[in-house]
């Protein structure tokens, strides 16, 4: 067995958003008692800030704000989990903060003396998000422009690249790769299939219906970094084998159960209070889907004078219409990461807590 190397201080970067605080609290979660820092463009009240937590308002795009917030804090280990949303379309926006802001990062984490840096990746950056993948794998290669359709998912792998290739014997790197995040309070996918079934939209369903899909519980996202973090810091002390090598790898991530993509979106409103009755399902083909799509972005671009993008979009359509399951054997093997809360469990606990009835209750 290993000798276990703990993390002593951590900076979050994104430590405010969905997935930031969840990876702040498995760090206080932690024993011995880990340092934690975060870096945030905005950050919350003082009042709901974590106690044993340092805040810092930064702007990662920001290379002078970056280096100098870095050189304070002096990390050991840096999550770096800040990204716009994806259903925001707006290349620019993602090459500055995925590409610029990672680069700006990397650059200074070296000079500050990190020894370990976790990248929250995504699986999208080995998919072209248009065609059918059944169990994709960790040898496929990333995927960029015009390769790769969907221009979030193109930055996302062009910083990806960026933090392997800074991987270097003072800073081990690495990429940790989740399908479809979702959890308690998840402002993303959660939180916009709550919305969809609460206005009765998901008693449609794109496609034929039967396209397997694979999400991943936030928790158990978080619990793949923090695996990643400890490999990345015991390879400083005793390199591992070539076939268990973590630094300059990346990793796929899931819950490890495939579910079509249409069950888990009416279990999550389901749990949330919003019950989808099956005689109440209708289906609509999937061009039909895609025309839909094209219109609504179309008509909210013309409307908003371009400022606006609409919520129903090609993309969304595609991918929930699209099979598209991972293995994770490399994770299994190399991080001995297992899902810690199984999909059940996940959805139940991801939709019950946008519950409003369940909470008046309480």
């Amino acid at each position: 067995m290993a000798t276990e190397q703990p993390i002593t201080s951590a900076l979050v970067v994104g430590g405010c958003g969905s997935l930031g605080r969840q990876v702040v609290k498995q760090l206080l979660a932690l024993a011995p008692t880990v340092q934690v820092s975060v870096f945030d463009l905005r950050l919350p009240n003082t009042e709901t800030r974590a106690l044993t937590v340092e805040y810092h308002e930064v702007d990662i795009t920001s290379r002078d704000q970056v280096n100098a917030a870095l050189h304070k804090v002096q990390p050991q280990v840096i999550f770096h989990t800040a990204s716009p949303l994806p259903t925001l379309l707006d290349l620019p926006l993602y090459l500055r903060v995925n590409v610029e802001g990672t680069r700006n990062l990397l650059e200074s984490a070296k000079e500050a003396g990190t020894k370990a840096f976790v990248y929250t990746s995504s699986a999208s950056v080995v998919h072209d998000s248009v065609s059918d993948l059944i169990e994709g794998d960790d040898s496929l290669p990333l995927l960029y422009m015009p390769q790769q359709r969907e221009i979030y998912s193109h930055s996302k792998a062009l910083a990806d690249q960026l933090v392997l290739d800074s991987n270097s014997s003072t800073m081990l790197t690495t990429s940790i790769r989740p399908s479809g995040i979702f959890g308690e309070n998840d402002d993303g996918t959660t939180k916009s299939m709550v919305e969809n079934a609460a206005a009765g939209k998901l008693r449609f369903t794109i496609g034929n219906g039967k396209n397997l899909f694979d999400f991943t519980f936030n928790e158990n996202v978080v619990h793949a970094h923090i695996l990643a973090a400890q490999a990345l810091l015991r390879s400083h002390v005793t390199p591992p084998p070539a076939d268990l090598r973590v630094a300059g790898e990346g990793f796929l991530i899931t819950n490890d159960e495939h579910i079509p993509f249409w069950d888990f979106a009416r279990a999550i409103g389901a749990a949330a209070g919003y019950q989808t009755r099956p005689e109440d399902i209708r289906q609509i083909p999937k061009i039909v889907g895609i025309v839909m799509a094209v219109i609504a972005e179309w008509v909210v671009w013309a409307t908003s004078l371009g400022r606006k993008k609409s919520r129903m979009n090609v993309v969304g359509i595609r991918y929930s219409c699209m099979t598209r399951t991972y293995s994770i054997d490399k994770a299994k093997k190399v991080l001995g990461y297992k899902p810690l809360v199984n999909l059940t469990e996940a959805i139940l606990r991801s939709g019950g807590y946008f519950n409003k009835d369940a909470k008046k209750a309480v």
